[in-house]
């Protein structure tokens, strides 16, 4: 019975990562792979998918004679906008404590709670829940026992996907860690450099004014200095750091954010020139040809 809950849930992982990625690649127009992992799935779906099923296809709770998916609009409608709330906002809550880092955020939304569930998304996750319950789940019920029937190929899938999921967690959370890393030790240069400042101008000689002068002159040089040791850093960073940098919609810590933007900026200035030079040697190639 656990295999094949754990192949279900899976499965409803990955239908949630389909959905994420054609939502968000429509609304900022260019492709976006979402996920809190590097595979394709989205865990939250796939939890929420499974309650669901085991609410409205296993359980017998309902007192008014009708199986779950048979449910009054509804009532399935509450169940599932009050069980995706509950679920989306202790998820956020315990990838902040563990990562310092949001991958959702809904701040800028009306009617929104620490940014973490706001009511507009709350009932469209009701809404998809309905539709689901009432009739994705009837026509799915028609092959799953079927496609789970052998215990030992389910067993086996089941086995897969487990240790694929755990690598992928394992190094989910090594990349992870090792990115806040680096964007610790941008924060540490930004610092060092806003202290060298600091002396530098407290051992100008002269007036005020002209200590004034020469901390404007100093202080100004700063960012660019950031820059280029973001510059320097964004070639270290692996493409699964890469992955998780753009998938995060922001940090906890107003520093990493500030940081993380500029990795982002550096890492958009060396892929726009990176792209510009391929085009000129492509342009040169074909004026030696002609």
């Amino acid at each position: 019975m656990v295999t094949e809950y754990f192949v279900r849930f899976i499965f409803f992982s990955f239908l949630g990562w389909v959905y994420e990625c054609i939502y968000c690649t429509i609304k900022s127009g260019h492709w976006e792979n979402r996920g809190f992992l590097i595979g394709p799935v989205c865990p939250i779906y796939g939890f929420g998918a499974i309650a669901a099923w085991v609410i409205f296809t296993r359980l017998d709770i309902f007192q008014n004679g009708l199986s779950g998916t048979q449910q009054p609009i509804g009532t399935i409608f509450v169940i599932c906008a009050g069980g995706t709330a509950i679920m989306e906002y202790s998820i956020s809550w315990l990838l902040e404590r563990v990562f310092n880092a949001k991958w959702w955020d809904y701040s800028e939304t009306p009617l929104n709670i620490n940014g973490r569930i706001c009511i507009p998304a709350t009932c469209a996750f009701g809404v998809a829940g309905v539709v689901i319950v009432k009739y994705f789940f009837p026509w799915y019920a028609r092959y799953d026992a079927m496609a789970l029937s052998n215990t030992t190929v389910t067993e086996f899938v089941a086995l897969a996907f487990m240790m694929i999921l755990g690598m992928d967690i394992a190094l989910t959370e090594a990349s992870l860690t090792s990115l806040l890393e680096i964007l610790d030790e941008a924060q540490e240069k930004f610092d060092e450099r806003m202290e060298a400042g600091v002396v530098t101008i407290a051992s100008v000689p002269g007036t005020v004014m002209e200590k004034a002068a020469a901390g404007v002159e100093t202080i100004s040089s700063v960012p660019g200095t950031v820059m280029e040791k973001a510059k320097s850093l964004t070639p270290k960073l692996s493409w699964r750091q890469s992955y998780h940098l753009n998938s995060i919609t922001k940090f906890t810590k107003p520093q990493h954010s500030t940081r993380a933007m500029q990795l982002k900026n550096a890492a958009a200035t060396i892929k726009d020139r990176t792209l510009g030079k391929r085009k000129k040697d492509s342009n040169n190639d074909v004026d030696r040809r002609r």
